[in-house]
């Protein structure tokens, strides 16, 4: 039977003759005498890369499997709120490999947030760009061509291009646009991400200094209410014993209820009372730091100019090594202006989806940090490349991870041993240290940077339930 040649397999034979007319051209311009072996080796080289160009059915042997199998893993006893909230993503290959990735439960029903995740892996076909066709849950509306990822293999997906707007698949490295509607729903992107490659093999070593982020309030009988200096205190003292050297408190939750309860709404101005609330936690989160820890604060892009204005003036007084996120992307401007009246460092770009974003943002000097949400801004990829304009503009970068530690290791690896990373910030990273939690191999800090190079879960630990599978039709004799 005539075997037939796939797009693939021509790309391979494309690329191998190329290289072989790099050789080729290398070999031509050996003329010194006393190049015997040099010229030997190239005429060796260039008839292997003949052979196996010759040979495609060879090449195709080393091609991955494609991907037949998404499962979503949950703890079947969870010890803690951090086990209770992990949710894992396992691609299952067709030889049997698998690839894991992790988010946090973002609210969702169980079986909606199943729902969701099939659509990711098994709903997006390629469909070229078609503007009026949309997916019945308008969080998951295609852009641009969208990318399957089961029958796919991990590398295919990872490196898929988008013919008609470069740059907004779904998956890939080069990131996606602004269609992910909804809290929690980003860190599926960067969970997905994760596991292929995981499956594409690209793994390693990492360090880079880590940043635990904590809430300032606690929930008591299904409701939530501030925590106290003392506790604040407690909390903070756990994370130093721990090895941690930074931690972010989140001004979310508690004071946003109570905004809400005075009929503000968003971007407002914290009152004195509140700005006195906030002053003592900070104060208490300080004495359990110590000298040996950085204090930031990271608000939820819900502030006005002078809302920003009145908290970064606190934030200065009591010394906060930065101030996150106080204001949305559209007040990009005015936040540029508020910053002129005082000196506290302040960290932009929570809610960016386009490294556009974080170009106005260094042009109009709206802050010294970059800190990138790694679902929203689209991968590794593009944490590394927000990276790259933090460096050339001479600031810093501190992205933030909505997942576990499969997740937070990825992104750590994007960043890992560059001076303009200041460091990687996701929840509950103490828990993922413990030996006795539900990882096999739990990350490990040194001085308050994280030098794991893998770490896998315990999936006895796991209940797995099947999400989407490769469907195949038998062919009739």
């Amino acid at each position: 039977m005539k075997k037939t040649r796939t797009r693939w397999m021509l790309n391979v034979e494309k690329g191998l003759r190329t290289r072989c007319e790099a050789i080729a051209r290398a070999f031509r311009r050996v003329r010194r005498p006393g190049t015997t072996l040099l010229r030997s080796t190239l005429i060796a080289s260039t008839s292997l890369l003949a052979l196996s160009i010759l040979n495609p059915e060879a090449q195709a042997e080393s091609k991955p499997d494609p991907i037949v199998a998404a499962d979503l893993l949950t703890v079947k006893e969870p010890k803690s709120e951090a086990e209770s909230q992990l949710r894992v993503i396992r691609l299952t290959t067709r030889d049997g490999s698998t690839g894991y990735g992790d988010y946090l439960d973002y609210g969702l029903p169980a079986e909606d947030a199943e729902e969701v995740l099939a659509r990711m892996v098994n709903r997006y076909a390629l469909q070229n760009y078609k503007p009026n066709i949309f997916m019945p849950d308008p969080s998951m509306r295609a852009v641009g061509a969208g990318h399957t990822v089961l029958g796919e293999t991990a590398p295919d997906v990872l490196n898929a291009i988008t013919p008609y707007w470069p740059g907004r698949a779904l998956y890939h490295r080069e990131g996606f646009g602004r269609m992910w509607q909804g809290p929690g729903k980003s860190g599926l992107v960067i969970a997905l991400q994760t596991a292929l490659l995981d499956l594409a093999g690209e793994t390693g070593p990492c360090q880079v200094r880590l940043c635990p982020s904590i809430r300032i309030d606690r929930k008591e009988d299904g409701k939530r209410r501030l925590c106290t200096p003392e506790e604040m205190q407690q909390t903070v003292a756990s994370f130093k014993e721990a090895g941690f050297t930074a931690v972010r408190l989140e001004l979310a939750g508690a004071l946003d209820d109570e905004m809400k309860a005075r009929g503000e709404c968003a971007p407002y101005r914290y009152p004195q009372e509140v700005l006195g609330q906030i002053d003592k936690l900070v104060l208490g989160a300080k004495k359990g730091a110590g000298t040996e820890m950085d204090i930031t604060v990271a608000a939820d892009r819900n502030l006005s100019t002078d809302g920003l204005t009145y908290l970064a003036l606190r934030c200065q007084r009591n010394e906060v090594t930065l101030l996150e996120n106080p204001m949305a992307v559209r007040h990009l401007i005015a936040q540029g202006h508020a910053r002129k009246e005082f000196r506290q460092p302040l960290g932009f770009g929570g809610d960016y989806h386009l490294l556009e974003d974080f170009s106005q943002g260094i042009k109009h000097q709206i802050g010294t940090v970059l800190t990138p949400d790694a679902g929203h801004i689209g991968g590794v990829t593009m944490i590394a490349r927000t990276a790259d304009l933090a460096k050339d503009a001479k600031l810093k970068v501190a992205p933030v991870v909505q997942g576990g530690p499969l997740s937070l290791l990825a992104v750590a690896r994007s960043l890992s041993d560059r001076d303009e990373a200041l460091w990687v910030t996701s929840p509950y990273q103490d828990e993922w240290l413990k030996e006795d939690g539900v990882l096999k191999r739990p990350l490990q800090i040194a001085q308050g940077s994280l030098v794991t190079e893998a770490c896998e879960i315990d999936e006895a630990k796991f209940q797995i339930n099947r999400i989407a599978e490769l469907k195949t039709k038998n062919k009739e004799k």
